[in-house]
């Protein structure tokens, strides 16, 4: 068995900080026919994403020194249409009354809560690769206005929001 890797197979970067969990998404999302590369945070994970411009990105949403959101905010916001275009499936542990949509008013393609599930995750990855990047063809990120003005939002997850608002694309 050969350990190089097929030269047309789709590229998904993978970005967690929990090396569990990476390692666990890595697994599932190559049994779906990705190549996978796997990072601790968003800065190494928008590294990558330059590098390999993939067909899917899954990113989770707190970790250290950039977090998804970070991520998020510099796909949608890129010239390239291609970057901007790629679908991100967005997971997290973070519980509160809103993140669903949350996720999606920042540009997220779909939100998975943790502890994810082996065969909704697939069901997902499959469908994504079916549809390339259609929800995100159009999307145009507003950092002006909060999306859950009324909502429990939990506090980790307004102050990340909060650091994109203010400051932007971390990245470019």
């Amino acid at each position: 068995m050969s350990n190089v890797a097929d030269p047309i197979s789709p590229q998904c970067v993978i970005a967690d900080d929990l090396r569990a969990s990476r390692e666990l998404l890595r697994s599932w999302v190559a049994e779906c026919g990705y190549e996978c590369t796997t990072t601790a945070n968003g800065e190494d994970a928008w590294a990558a994403v330059k590098k390999l411009q993939p067909q899917l990105i899954v990113t989770d949403i707190e970790m250290p020194v950039a977090s998804g959101l970070d991520l998020l905010c510099s796909l949608r916001h890129h010239r390239s249409e291609q970057l901007k275009s790629i679908p991100v499936i967005v997971i997290s542990s973070l519980q509160d009354d809103d993140i669903r949509s949350f996720v999606q008013s920042a540009g997220g393609t779909v939100f998975l809560t943790k502890p994810l599930d082996k065969i909704r995750t697939q069901q997902i990855v499959r469908r994504l690769d079916q549809v390339a990047s259609v929800a995100n063809r159009d999307f145009q990120y507003t950092v002006h206005e909060q999306p859950w003005p009324n909502k429990r939002i939990s506090p980790t997850l307004r102050r990340l929001y909060r650091e994109v608002q203010e400051n932007g694309p971390k990245f470019s």
